[in-house]
């Protein structure tokens, strides 16, 4: 029988499954990637904290005619920007060879998530599609809250409708990202059909797969993602406040390291999660990933400029006039026939 939902029991007994004798190999890498990645995201937005302070300390040297200096402030801040924009899709793609990882181990039990999974699937990602993918999300989005951000700009005085603004455009995002969440699984899926194709079509088929499933995926995302590292977030969270608070340094260390720990120890289970959710649906949705991409792909001959040959399509054209004869060439026919006669 065809469903949206998904049993919430039996997807978090899928999962414990799933990950049984399989933890450790993944745990070790993902925790390992989340630490330098935060690491280098805290370590950058000092350097452009500083490099932000250095750029108003050098504008004021303008006046002494010190150019050189606001140049060299402004090239640090739009050299630590790029660093951070590399920081951020490099995560991004290690995000998604991490899923893959975990969809190849759900298809195949034998396999497990480890370094050199990880390693082998971020090597042959077609990152550029995937790049596209991305962009054209934010953009989408983007477009879809823009209206409601030039109203708020237009009542900004009025701070009611501003408040009531904002919310519909959260609610606004929160229902897109529903609904484009599935889109990187779909194109995987579907990749070869995308050689020459545009990534808007991977959303227009997660737009399609994810109707109807958008409350049972949020409420995996919900209870198995979000609430457990919310309470572990708030309880070690506010232990590193109360040390803080306190002047207590070892407790407000010793508070934010295991939370930090806690998280990269859980992110296992929230790639599982996502994951899962698109493996267990598949069988089960009304909608198969076929259906989900019917009609977007441009046809072969499109894609070629075939379909736009005016000359391949008409049939050779066929000369069925009268033969044209000149005056010189009968006056000729006639000289060798009396020749002959002679």
């Amino acid at each position: 029988m065809k469903r949206n939902h998904l049993p919430l029991k039996e997807f978090i007994n899928q999962l414990k499954s799933t990950l049984k004798g399989k933890y450790n190999a993944a745990v070790w890498p993902i925790a390992g990637i989340t630490l330098l990645y935060l690491a280098l995201t805290a370590l950058l937005a000092l350097l452009f904290t500083r490099s932000a302070m250095m750029l108003g300390y050098a504008t004021m040297l303008i006046m002494y005619g010190m150019i050189s200096q606001v140049l060299l402030a402004v090239v640090e801040a739009l050299g630590i920007l790029i660093l951070w924009f590399l920081v951020t899709f490099g995560m991004y793609f290690v995000n998604m060879s991490i899923l893959y990882s975990y969809q190849d181990q759900i298809k195949n039990p034998n396999l497990k998530v480890s370094a050199t999974t990880i390693w082998k699937h971020f090597k042959h990602l077609n990152k550029n599609q995937l790049l596209r993918l991305t962009l054209y999300s934010s953009l989408f989005i983007f477009l879809w809250t823009l209206p409601l951000d030039i109203v708020a700009a237009l009542v900004a005085k009025n701070q009611a409708l501003v408040i009531a603004v904002r919310i519909a455009n959260f609610l606004i995002t929160f229902w897109k990202t529903l609904e484009y969440s599935q889109a990187p699984l779909l194109y995987r899926d579907q990749q070869p059909a995308f050689l020459g194709q545009s990534m808007r079509y991977a959303l227009t088929a997660s737009r399609r797969f994810m109707g109807g499933k958008k409350l049972s995926f949020f409420t995996v995302e919900l209870v198995v993602s979000f609430l457990p590292m919310l309470v572990w977030g708030v309880i070690f969270g506010g232990l590193a406040y109360y040390g803080n608070y306190t002047a207590t340094y070892f407790v407000m260390y010793a508070g934010l390291i295991i939370m930090l720990l806690g998280f990269c120890a859980y992110a296992p289970v929230v790639y599982l999660a996502t994951a899962q959710f698109y493996e267990q649906s598949k069988p089960q949705s009304p909608i198969s990933v076929e259906d989900a991409f019917v009609k977007t792909f441009k046809p072969v001959e499109v894609l070629t400029g075939e379909a736009y040959d005016d000359a391949a399509d008409e049939p050779a054209a066929v000369d069925d006039r009268e033969p044209i004869v000149s005056v010189s060439s009968i006056m000729m026919a006639r000289f060798l026939f009396a020749k002959n006669l002679i």
